[in-house]
């Protein structure tokens, strides 16, 4: 319980001010504020975390080179197998055959689908995370995270994973592409048009659900628009289905008359109400508060919304640009903005496991781990997503976080004759000798294969490091987005030097300097990113 109300003191405290202009400025940073402790954040937020190696290739770029190699993602071939779903899921139902079977035998077949859609489920959540963990455009997973937390659907409201896995590929395939691609896009989604009752919108009884949520958490915000203009839009979106092949407009059901929407009058359909929610300004400041509670701090000022939502109407809701202009801004590198957003439990387990260098063979307890901790892919809690930040931090779930990081840590074990190293990339089976990742062969994501335990003392070792205030100040640099205090740096350096008795060469060696990390990644700092 300490711990708890310790963090959340850290929360408080990080809680943004005014008196810097830097907080507030999209202007490029300069080249002296560009070092390795900025490269390590960007790789926090833009991505997942990185290995030392990692954060030393990104610290030696300039800053615009940094963030286009994180950005530019499409220049990095990656195609990892897809889940494996059955084919029965997605074959057409034969309704006439069906009417000719029994009531136990039409049970029977609705419990096989949905023991294979349990199934794709699975496969699916752990396709989802092998590419959190493994891909070389971690940007891309990041974009498709965040974007997931603001178009949300669910599976157990969905009850269809290919619908569910559609909806994530086209999240990732326009995650920074244009926002008007996105709504569009999302409009038409099958998920979406059954997560939101789109599909039973029709001229004889609108329905309401996808207008509002459209208006409410995906363009506008609570307050800039009337019950009336939600009315107005459930006509425009009338009609608008899917089939076995996807999105289809059934334009009996669609209403044809003239709507009056946000002051404007027109036989507008959903399209045309989409393009008008654009034009207001509502929508692009909604967009940047969004963008900035989660790249930068969590309770972003008024004067840097503002400026963000200026720049998105500059680039024409153009994606990219955006991003590149906000992660190369002072304002993403400040220092009050830096240690102040709490991780998911997604970014939790998937920075530690990149942030460690190790691999993740075990990704069914992973992804196990991360519901104890209040996070299912593929399942938010409602269509407002995950509400984030200090909600996530409650007596159960900070010891769940505790116990998954030292597990991954400590290892489960491993086989006879593996190392204890870190995997490298010639020990990777899916990796060239370009280092650039391969399409690995279909195998079943739901192994239970054992994981070695985190090499700390050959990372000691690589850095060339002996004493423990060197090593306590190295792995806590790389472990945590802020400094420690000087009493936990001082408590730490004392535990390690056991009095002048601890040596890089001892036997346990290895261990006692697990256990150091152990103890790094126990703090209140290391939930903060």
């Amino acid at each position: 319980m300490k711990r708890c109300i310790t963090l959340l003191g850290l929360l408080l405290l990080a809680a943004p001010g005014l008196g810097d202009v830097r907080k507030s400025s999209l202007a490029t940073i300069r080249a002296g504020e560009w070092d390795r402790a900025a490269a390590a954040h960007l790789l926090r937020r833009a991505g997942f975390g990185g290995t030392p190696a990692e954060i030393d290739r990104l610290a030696a770029m300039t800053v615009e080179q940094a963030v286009a190699s994180l950005l530019d993602y499409e220049t990095t071939p990656y195609q990892p197998a897809p889940p494996e779903i059955s084919p029965q899921l997605g074959a057409r139902r034969d309704r006439f055959a069906r009417r000719e079977l029994s009531e136990d035998e039409r049970r029977a077949q609705q419990l096989e689908r949905m023991r294979l859609e349990r199934q794709g489920l699975e496969e699916t959540r752990l396709w989802w995370l092998e590419r959190m963990i493994r891909s070389p455009r971690p940007m891309e997973e990041k974009l498709t995270l965040f974007w997931h937390g603001h178009f949300t659907s669910g599976m157990r409201e969905v009850r269809n994973v290919i619908f569910m896995k559609e909806q994530n590929e086209f999240l990732r395939r326009h995650a920074q592409a244009n926002f008007r691609d996105l709504v569009e896009g999302i409009s038409r989604d099958r998920a979406m048009l059954v997560y939101l009752d789109g599909v039973r919108n029709n001229k004889r009884e609108p329905n309401e659900n996808y207008a509002r949520e459209l208006m409410e958490l995906f363009t506008l915000g609570v307050g800039n628009y009337s019950e009336k203009d939600i009315a107005e839009a459930a006509r425009a979106f009338t009609g608008w289905s899917y089939d076995e092949y996807g999105f289809q407009f059934r334009s009996r059901n669609h209403d044809y008359g003239v709507k009056k929407f946000l002051g404007r009058s027109g036989k507008f359909n959903g399209d045309d109400v989409i393009e008008i929610l654009l034009e207001q300004p509502a929508c692009s400041r909604l967009l940047a508060r969004k963008l900035l509670a989660f790249f930068v701090t969590p309770e972003p000022h008024k004067q840097l919304v503002e400026q963000l939502a200026k720049e998105i109407r500059r680039q024409k809701f153009e994606l990219k640009p955006v991003l590149r202009t906000l992660l190369q801004s002072r304002a993403f590198y400040h220092p009050d903005h830096r240690g102040t957003l709490v991780k998911s439990p997604v970014e939790l387990v998937v920075s530690s496991i990149r942030t460690l260098g190790i691999e993740a063979r075990n990704l069914k307890a992973i992804e196990r781990s991360m519901a104890t901790m209040g996070q299912e892919l593929l399942q938010p809690p409602n269509v407002k997503g995950w509400d984030g930040g200090a909600t996530w931090i409650n007596t159960a779930t900070l010891f769940n976080r505790y116990n998954t990081v030292a597990a991954l840590i400590s290892g489960s074990g491993r086989r006879a004759g593996e190392p204890t190293q870190n995997m490298t990339d010639e020990d990777d089976p899916e990796m060239t000798m370009a280092g650039q990742m391969m399409t690995p062969a279909p195998r079943s994501r739901s192994g239970r294969a054992s994981q070695p335990p985190y090499d700390a003392l050959g990372v000691v070792r690589a850095a060339g490091l002996r004493e423990a205030p060197q090593i306590v100040d190295y792995l806590a640099g790389h472990f945590l987005a802020v400094p420690l205090a000087g009493d936990k740096r001082d408590q730490l350096i004392a535990w390690l030097d056991g009095g002048g008795r601890f040596r890089i060469d001892s036997r346990d060696a290895g261990d006692t300097l697990r256990m150091l990390v152990t103890l790094i990644c126990s703090t209140p700092e290391f939930q903060m990113q």
